[in-house]
């Protein structure tokens, strides 16, 4: 444990140093906005998270140089998917950034939670010792975010309101929802991907399985949210939740994000 402990430890240190570095060298905006010292306490859970998978995964205890090369291997490695996925999901929903560095909150809460959605999935995939580890790593965490971004779509294209239209327009209970959704999947994503690689087709056959669990959050959040707490009449599509969510009603947004995180603890627990 102490010698774990003194790995993750030294390997927060190597990913604060590097990530100052690179924000040096990119030009990262720095200014002390309320929107950017979010984004980068959402950034540094990211790093807390890989830091701790380095410590436990990646290490193959032949000799502590072997394993600082590997967990240095896979450490840039997730610090390079995690940039690449931010920008990636931040265009999918344009203007995002830049409305989160405006101190927009809505468009802050949305762009975080989309943050630490990719550090789960960077630090679920930072594990091995070899290089074809680290290409399956690669592969894995590739498809995970294709799956979270097609998901997160398809859900919010269920909702009779615009998503991206109402969290840059300062939609706070939108945001609340949004992002309450994208980090439910992505520990379900998480949890779909657990496991020993077994070949491309067994695994992505197993993936889509335990993926599908996620089906259940429409149903949940039109029969369980629509009936049982606002008590309204249930509907597959629209209904009096979305017209909540759309009149800016912050507690149905932190309900409806509390049950997706609620549904997806639930079900990682009986794993």
């Amino acid at each position: 444990m102490g010698e774990t402990m003194a790995y993750g430890a030294g390997a927060m240190l190597a990913l604060l140093a590097v990530d100052a570095l690179t924000g040096s060298i990119c030009r990262r905006p720095d200014a002390a906005t309320t929107g950017t010292r979010l984004l980068q306490a959402s950034r540094l859970l990211c790093l807390f998270l890989l830091a701790g998978a380095l410590a436990t995964s990646c290490r193959p205890g032949t000799g502590i140089l072997d394993d600082l090369q590997w967990m240095a291997t896979f450490g840039l490695a997730g610090m390079f998917g995690i940039e690449v996925a931010q920008k990636v999901g931040f265009a999918v929903m344009r203007g995002l950034g830049d409305a989160a560095r405006g101190d927009n909150l809505a468009a802050t809460i949305a762009a975080c939670a989309h943050t630490i959605a990719i550090g789960i999935l960077v630090a679920n995939v930072a594990a091995g010792s070899r290089p074809e580890d680290l290409a399956l790593a690669a592969v894995a965490f590739a498809i995970g975010q294709a799956s979270l971004l097609v998901l997160v779509w398809a859900f919010r294209w269920l909702t009779t309101y615009d998503d991206r239209e109402e969290i840059l327009g300062g939609n706070v209970a939108a945001a609340l929802s949004h992002g309450g959704l994208t980090l439910a999947l992505a520990l379900l994503i998480a949890h779909a991907s657990d496991g020993e690689f077994v070949g491309f087709w067994p695994s992505m056959r197993d993936y889509g399985v335990a993926l599908a669990e996620g089906l259940v959050f429409w149903p949940l959040r039109q029969l369980l949210l629509q009936c049982l707490i606002l008590r309204a009449r249930p509907t597959l599509f629209g209904g009096a939740l979305d017209r909540a969510v759309a009149a800016r009603d912050l507690g149905i947004g932190a309900l409806e994000a509390g049950t997706y995180l609620g549904l997806a603890l639930f079900v990682r627990s009986l794993a």
